[in-house]
């Protein structure tokens, strides 16, 4: 289930001093077991803990587009991956949490404040700057036989607010949440763990039933395949 973290003061580190560290200490996601989640939820806190590297790192990649480069980091217009690394995978990735006045409200179903979901990698996340968001969590059983308008009992744990100082823990395919915007504009800073085969969803706590299926691209990719050689084996 998801785990808070919330360590004694650490000294500070950098982005580079991050990163040598999380792959001094970590293998890969099959030895993902709670110490050493422990043990990298503390790093993710120094990184936090440095108020100097984002500011740095954001004004390389302003610089990098408006030299017409292209940086491959963008995550989309709230999120931006800063550092990917495929052996052992992980990804280091920075969200911006907007208050509710200041969102606007052309796409209200699915905004990231109304849509309760799950994720199919495990991750930790922090608070960087700002009050931080809110999360109401639960947890369910995954299956790999839901789809649109299956029953599925979404069970109630918490809500909390990502404080300054907190590291949160997301279980792939078990721990389900849906977010609600800070008082002020906050950022959050994500430590992703490589993803897994199964089917992401979002839900509806009312009818606890599910209300979408979320698929990757390579998930898509294998389905238009498949579809592809029904055509031509019929």
């Amino acid at each position: 289930m998801a785990t808070i973290f919330q360590f004694e003061t650490a000294p500070a580190i950098g982005l580079v001093e991050f990163i040598r560290q999380v792959n001094a200490i970590y293998p890969g996601p099959q030895h993902l077991e709670p110490k050493l989640i422990s043990r990298l939820a503390q790093l993710l806190g120094q990184l936090a803990a440095d108020k100097q590297w984002l500011t740095s790192h954001l004004c390389d990649v302003l610089e990098h587009e408006f030299a017409g480069q292209l940086s491959g980091n963008s995550y989309g217009n709230d999120a931006l991956v800063i550092y990917s690394q495929q052996e052992p995978f992980f990804q280091i990735r920075v969200c911006f949490w907007h208050p509710r006045q200041a969102i606007k409200q052309a796409q209200e179903k699915y905004d990231v404040y109304q849509c309760l979901h799950d994720h199919n990698f495990g991750f930790l996340t922090t608070n960087y700057y700002g009050p931080g968001y809110l999360s109401r969590f639960y947890r369910y059983q995954y299956q790999d036989d839901l789809t649109c308008g299956s029953p599925v009992q979404l069970a109630l744990q918490f809500e909390h607010q990502l404080s300054p100082g907190q590291i949160v823990w997301y279980e792939p395919s078990a721990d389900v949440h849906l977010q609600h915007p800070p008082q002020a504009f906050s950022v959050s800073l994500n430590l992703i763990f490589e993803t897994n085969e199964n089917k992401q969803f979002v839900f509806d706590a009312t009818t606890q039933q599910v209300d979408q299926v979320v698929y990757s691209s390579h998930q898509l990719a294998l389905q238009f395949c498949r579809q592809f050689l029904q055509t031509f084996t019929v």
